[in-house]
């Protein structure tokens, strides 16, 4: 299976996985390919939380994608989820938006 395959394949899981928790999600169709009328991210979450979904086969050293962490960086994406193959996926976040998530959690309690 093509690596572009394998990609929108996680994409379509990762939103299938944030809809069994009630989150709503969805994979942007054409994410990939510059053009001005479609956003660059792979997923919008909620409708206003633009992510990149990942995936790689690397089994030792992993590189995280450049391009996206530059993005993560200057707020034009808020969160990159990514896997290994055949593993739970692990989502990046700015650690300001960390803090802030541990906020809201704390005044739950």
């Amino acid at each position: 299976m093509g690596a572009y395959a394998v990609g929108r394949r996680f994409e379509h899981w990762v939103i299938e996985k944030l809809r069994k928790h009630g989150i709503r999600g969805r994979r942007v169709v054409l994410s990939g390919r510059r053009h001005p009328d479609v956003i660059d991210a792979d997923l919008v979450v909620e409708g206003k939380f633009f992510g990149k979904a990942k995936t790689t086969k690397a089994k030792r050293y992993v590189s995280f994608p450049s391009q996206e962490v530059k993005q993560l960086m200057k707020g034009k994406l808020d969160f990159l989820v990514f896997n290994f193959r055949r593993t739970p996926p692990f989502v990046v976040i700015r650690f300001k938006d960390f803090v802030d998530l541990i906020k809201v959690w704390k005044k739950r309690r």
